[in-house]
């Protein structure tokens, strides 16, 4: 052998040990092994198929520069293939790798041409090569194919199919929504008499999870207990998949019982399972229960992760209580969490939701400053934060500063921008955006054909509604009741009802038969116009096209009925109810007894509540409050105390609107000592105060002359979680002004001005008034800088 020939064979071994010890030490990133591919293949042996199956695994399997790796695994294998044989040449495995990732790739007639060659080749078949292919069939949604490949196939190739055959034929069926098929092929596994493949604890895991997925809960639940019956001991993946499972459908109690299960068989929990069990106590609102598995998980050894602060940030922000999520996230950052761009978007969101936009951007400015780049979440998140608040300038920037950041918008985007174009009025520009869209090659939704079709209705462009509606049929989307009552409703909100009644009529049209919720939508359009007449045709109509009036139907005209005044007819269509086959439910009787307080009727109110408590029906939270708030307006204070404390003698489950009635009504009978005794019991029913009753009570100290307490207990409220709304702001500003205190008013005007609320025109009027008066006009460069203008105005 030449030196030459000796130097290059060296090489080549070197090469192969040094490629077997760095994917061994996991040391190997995507650019070195294709580097390592380019020199082994140029000094490459027959042997050196090892290795370079070895690098084509790697790079099949690394997640490179955003996108699937599997096109360049085929760029390579083609090089190799184009390469000498005498040097090397691709094995049975190398084929296995390559249909794996054509199967990747989507590409499954190329697996099978790949598989036909190793066929062709003469090369063993074995389950690796087969299972690249029922994985490919499985991901293209084609498992009923897979499993007959697994069963009839298989045997011909002389290849049985083993565990890991089985396990991608039941994740297959279980991703399309088969579970009880993949039940049915698992105890096919378990009665197979030879034994020869039977399921193992992954094989379980897969369909409990199938099962919870198509929200079987308790066929997933007995299917874990079988575990034990099969002598099949459940891993840590197996207690965390369940007790996820249980935990999204509500079922916390049993989750926890799963976890004490757990623990007792010894089998340790990780931060995985802590987190679905935090994740149930926040969707079904428990936070003490949620500190106390905190409080657990720590002494397991396990400290919060990302996921975990993502989870109790959540939940904060959709209780409205962002002020404590933005603690919980500084205390997150303290404490060596970095938080991710999820952690951000989801306080983002929790601003977003409140309109406090000041706080959202200086979240987003800590957001760049950390390093964290904005995905399309984020900036979805920011743009429909602009356009709920009819900012379409700001939410058009954030538009144009996506592209510019390297994101193209996508189909929530369009939607966001489509939507608030069109409840703009700007339906020409919605269009434009529509367009632009489809020209990106943005395939529009039933969301946004949604948007554009409620615009085009309130600009009575018909002719252009049917253009869309052969667009949506072309794109594969068919409208049906519910996508037209979903345009009705917003048209009746926006008291365009004659638009609705138009849309109704269309319907009939398109094909699409109108159901009971259309009418019911176009009869509380009727009714919130109050046009009651024609809300009552609509109820006879239903009954010529076929349809029967429900209990909302009945109880949406009801509602019509005493909003106009006309209780004498609601009470007649009541007592027809009465007689018809819709009987009257607790709402329908909650309605009545409104309305007969409302108008004054406090004898005939009186009557209809203790008549119902002689028949016996069960009174709710609702209707007890709508008795007390009666009885209170007609300032039979006492009366209403005593049925108070009687429910809480029976242990009734107040709210805290019941507590609001009663503390309003006790400060305005001049009895503050026992309104403040009753705000204090609050804590002792399970309820915490909200916005209204922090109101009442700030607002009475001010009246007393508390100044001091009424601040300190405004700064208790903003502690707790619970955030002022523009109502409460407002009303503390104008009482301020009536005593004079201008420094404390410009102290919440400055509050308004932070949360992006507005200032009433009543509080403006106010403003005016008490700055028109000399002595109060040099207090005005105290105000914020924007009201200074009252001075120039009165002088």
């Amino acid at each position: 052998m030449s030196r030459r020939a000796s130097a290059a064979r060296d090489r080549c071994l070197e090469l192969e040990r040094a490629i077997a010890a760095r994917v061994r030490s996991g040391n190997l990133g995507l650019d070195d092994a294709v580097k390592l591919f380019d020199e082994l293949l140029h000094h490459a042996r027959p042997a050196s198929v090892i290795a370079i199956n070895q690098l084509l695994t790697f790079v099949s399997r690394a997640q490179g520069r955003g996108s699937s790796t599997s096109a360049l695994v085929v760029s390579l294998f083609n090089r190799m293939a184009r390469a000498s044989p005498k040097k090397v040449g691709p094995d049975g495995f190398t084929h296995s790798i390559l249909i794996g990732c054509f199967c990747c790739m989507g590409r499954m007639e190329l697996g099978f041409a790949a598989f036909g060659l190793i066929l062709k080749t003469g090369w063993r078949v074995d389950g690796i090569v087969i299972n690249q292919l029922l994985k490919g069939l499985c991901h293209s949604k084609c498992a009923s194919e897979a499993m007959d490949i697994m069963l009839r196939r298989m045997p011909e190739f002389g290849c049985t199919p083993n565990v890991v055959s089985y396990n991608i034929i039941l994740k297959g069926l279980c991703e399309e929504k088969r579970a009880e098929e993949a039940l049915q092929l698992l105890h096919m596994m378990v009665d197979d008499e030879c034994g020869s493949c039977p399921p193992n604890v992954v094989s379980y895991n897969t369909v409990i999870n199938g099962f919870f997925r198509d929200g079987q809960v308790d066929r997933a639940y007995n299917l874990f207990r079988e575990m034990d019956d099969r002598g099949i001991l459940p891993t840590v993946v197996t207690y965390t998949t369940v007790i996820d499972g249980l935990s999204k459908a509500q079922a916390v109690d049993r989750a926890e019982g799963v976890l004490q299960q757990m623990i007792h068989k010894g089998v340790k929990p990780d931060i995985q399972t802590y987190n679905c069990l935090i994740h149930g106590y926040c969707s079904s609102g428990q936070g003490k229960e949620v500190v106390r598995m905190l409080k657990e998980m720590s002494a397991h050894g396990h400290q919060p992760n990302v996921v975990t602060w993502s989870l109790l940030l959540d939940y904060l922000c959709k209780s409205g209580r962002c002020t404590e999520a933005r603690k919980i996230f500084d205390s997150m950052i303290e404490k060596g969490t970095k938080p991710n761009v999820t952690t951000y978007c989801t306080l983002l969101h929790g601003y977003a939701t409140k309109g406090a936009l000041s706080d959202m951007h200086r979240l987003l400015d800590l957001m760049a400053g950390s390093g964290i780049s904005p995905n399309h979440h984020t900036f979805n998140i920011i743009l429909c934060a602009y356009a709920k608040g009819g900012m379409i300038d700001e939410a058009m920037h954030i538009f144009h500063e996506m592209r510019q950041q390297g994101l193209n918008p996508n189909v929530v985007t369009y939607s966001t921008i489509i939507d608030a174009l069109c409840k703009l009025g700007k339906v020409d520009d919605a269009m434009l955006k529509f367009n632009q869209m489809t020209n990106e090659g943005v395939t529009p939704d039933i969301v946004v054909f949604c948007s554009l079709v409620y615009g085009l209705c309130t600009v009575d462009k018909w002719a252009k509604i049917d253009e869309l509606f052969s667009e949506m049929l072309n794109q594969g989307i068919h409208p049906n009741a519910t996508f037209f009552n979903t345009i009705m409703c917003n048209l009746c909100r926006e008291g365009r009802v004659m638009e609705a009644q138009s849309l109704l009529d269309l319907m009939v049209r398109v094909g699409v038969r109108p159901d009971v919720i259309s009418y019911n939508t176009l009869i509380d359009g009727y009714c919130l116009s109050g046009r009651m007449n024609e809300a009552l045709k609509l109820l006879d109509a239903m009954v010529r096209v076929g349809l029967k009036p429900d209990a909302f139907s009945f109880n949406t005209l009801l509602h019509g009925y005493c909003r106009a005044s006309r209780i004498d007819d609601a009470v007649r269509l009541f007592r027809e109810m009465l007689s018809n086959e819709i009987r009257p439910g607790i709402v329908s009787y909650n309605i009545i007894l409104h309305g007969l307080f409302q108008s004054g009727k406090f004898s005939e109110a009186k009557d209809f509540y203790l008549n119902m408590i002689k028949s016996g029906m069960q009174l709710n939270i609702y209707m007890y409050n709508t008795i007390l708030n009666g009885l209170c307006q007609n300032k039979c204070v006492d009366e209403a105390f005593k049925i108070f404390q009687s429910l809480c003698s029976k242990d009734f489950q107040l709210d805290i609107i019941t507590f609001n009635i009663m503390i309003d009504a006790l400060l305005k009978s001049g009895r503050k000592e026992d309104a403040m005794d009753m705000f204090t019991a609050i804590s002792a029913h399970g309820l915490v105060p909200n916005v209204v009753t922090y109101r009442l009570m700030i607002q009475n100290l001010i009246k007393e002359g508390l100044l001091e307490e009424s601040d300190n207990l405004f700064l208790a409220m903003e502690k707790s979680g619970c955030t002022p709304d523009s109502c409460m702001l407002n009303s503390l500003v104008r009482r301020l002004l009536h005593r004079g205190e201008i420094m404390r008013a410009a102290a919440y005007l400055s509050k308004i001005d932070e949360m992006n609320l507005s200032v009433e025109a009543s509080t403006a009027s106010l403003l005016i008034s008490v700055f028109s008066r000399k002595e109060y006009q040099h207090h005005a460069k105290s105000l914020p800088e924007k009201y200074h203008i009252l001075k120039e105005i009165n002088s």
